[in-house]
């Protein structure tokens, strides 16, 4: 897997990802964003929910990350995403759950704990699920009930940015699978 990397450090994070349809529903919710919040918006290869943030890492440490992610059990569940709003410091607009999935929270808390245990220090402010929809964004910033655009979560990825010219480009370097996804009525 590392041979693939160029050596040094790897920009990587750990992400559940929307099947195609809803990242291209995405997409076009992230366009009308980024001209109303005068920003730039995300693509829809890229929309994901990050679970953990790791930043640059070295290659040669990335066996630390892929096993610390293998010791990590969580349920397959449903993501609903009916919230915008923005992280007004950073330009950032988003798209959240307004009521974020109790396995979504476990899911990242096992994962933040597993990484901790392998020594990945990670950014300690609060979990908050979202898909970043526009960056740079100057305002007016989005605020208010969205969609629903739901999609159903039975793995979690490993994905490594990759700086392009134009553009980043996210890349999976592993996937995990999540168990049995609970049927609620």
């Amino acid at each position: 897997m590392t041979s693939a990397i160029a050596q040094g450090n790897a920009r990587v994070f750990f992400a559940l990802v929307p099947r195609a349809d809803v990242r291209n529903a995405l997409a076009d919710l992230a366009g009308e964003t980024a001209r109303h919040a005068g920003g730039r918006p995300v693509f829809a290869e890229n929309m994901h929910v990050t679970l953990a943030f790791i930043g640059a890492w070295p290659v040669v440490r990335l066996p630390a990350l892929l096993d610390a992610a293998a010791t990590v059990r969580g349920e397959a569940m449903r993501i609903v995403l009916d919230r915008q709003g923005a992280f007004r410091r950073a330009g950032i607009a988003w798209i959240g759950p307004s009521q974020p999935a109790a396995a979504l929270m476990q899911l990242a808390e096992t994962l933040t704990r597993a990484l901790s245990a392998f020594g990945v220090i990670l950014d300690e402010q609060p979990y908050r699920p979202h898909v970043t929809l526009a960056r740079h964004c100057r305002g007016p910033y989005p605020d208010g009930a969205a969609g629903p655009f739901g999609f159903d979560a039975d793995h979690f990825v490993l994905m490594q940015s990759q700086a392009g010219a134009a553009r980043a480009r996210y890349k999976a370097l592993a996937t995990w699978p999540l168990g049995r996804m609970r049927h609620w009525r």
